[in-house]
């Protein structure tokens, strides 16, 4: 008991000491002035927390891919820190997020399979993942057919999933079932894991905010559906996850049956979750809010949860929105989108 209270007290004050030396309004602002990713990377090697993460960079001579890759290792890092203070040794939990980028590049794996680009897979391949892994990361840039990639994770979980939707000669793999079914797993484990393993406020603000995301994930997933292609009940049904919270499934039926995108808003406007939106028209307004919603929520979380594992997982949300907005800012001056425009899509 003595060693669970100091690891869970380490980890929540580590936590959020880490977010205390988060982006500020004020290095945004210097960003967005910035003419090159050169001078981005610059900026966050020389004023920022990332100084470490881009302390043996060449900033002069790098790409919006390399930023990327090196702030998304700089985020795994935090994460690999924070874990090392469970000093109970039980990472049933703590593991949540290695599994969760393992599912991500197997999901990537798919697409260049369909889309027949698997020679240039290991380009963006996360070396930091490399030794973390359950099965051979490396494996898969050598991947070829669907049946390659069963090979290469036939040890795991993933590959009885994925086993169903083994396609016959010359046919696409499904992309979204397999996305369905291994997003699902990976929150069913986890669920099941927090189930098993806490209790009281930490059970329910670890289940809270998981289901608070994949819930918002979801409406995003019909509201694309729906604007983009149109389509029907029975399609969106299929690729939606099993998961809600605050919304009932009446709502959802509400929602996934309406006949347009003004009737979905109607019904979105009743909901637990947009009752303070303003209906808009453009698909960026509208996903915006939906992850400000997210954002909003994990910052409360981080703030004045006293459950460890909560100020965990909110801390990884809350940073990996931090690592998109550099991202987005990047990509915005890449393509010399007017600074107004990028700062509307940033989630602060």
């Amino acid at each position: 008991m003595f060693f669970t209270s100091m690891s869970s007290n380490t980890i929540s004050a580590k936590a959020k000491s880490m977010y205390g030396k988060r982006l500020t309004d004020a290095d945004y602002k210097d960003m967005l002035r910035r003419s090159s990713v050169s001078d981005i990377a610059a900026y966050l090697k020389e004023n920022t927390s990332y100084q470490t993460a881009l302390a043996q960079v060449d900033t002069h001579n790098i790409h919006r891919g390399q930023l990327e890759n090196l702030l998304m290792r700089e985020l795994f890092n935090k994460y690999t820190k924070l874990c090392r203070y469970n000093f109970t040794g039980d990472n049933d939990f703590y593991n949540y997020l290695v599994l969760q980028y393992e599912i991500e590049q197997i999901l990537k794996c798919i697409l260049s399979l369909n889309a027949k680009t698997m020679a240039d897979f290991i380009l963006d391949l996360p070396s930091f993942l490399i030794s973390h892994a359950s099965f051979n990361l490396l494996a898969l840039a050598k991947v070829r057919q669907f049946d390659d990639l069963l090979e290469v994770l036939k040890h795991t979980p993933y590959r009885e999933i994925l086993m169903q939707f083994a396609p016959k000669a010359d046919e696409f793999v499904d992309y979204a079932s397999c996305e369905k079914a291994l997003m699902t797993y990976h929150y069913d484990h986890l669920l099941g894991v927090i189930r098993k393993k806490f209790h009281g406020q930490t059970k329910k603000d670890l289940e809270k905010v998981i289901k608070v995301n994949v819930t918002l994930s979801n409406l995003m997933t019909i509201y694309r559906l729906k604007r983009y292609f149109s389509a029907q009940k029975d399609e969106i049904a299929e690729v939606l996850l099993p998961f809600e919270f605050k919304l009932n499934r009446i709502t959802l039926e509400k929602m996934i049956d309406a006949q347009s995108v003004d009737d979905f808003f109607d019904v979105f406007d009743q909901c637990y979750y947009g009752k303070n939106n303003k209906t808009v028209d453009n698909s960026l307004e509208f996903e915006h809010h939906l992850n400000q919603i997210i954002y909003l929520y994990n910052k409360k979380l981080m703030r004045f949860s006293t459950s460890p594992p909560a100020v965990l997982y909110a801390f990884i949300i809350l940073n990996n929105t931090e690592v998109k907005n550099i991202i987005k800012i990047v990509e915005g001056i890449r393509y010399q989108v007017p600074i107004s425009q990028i700062q509307s899509l940033l989630i602060l």
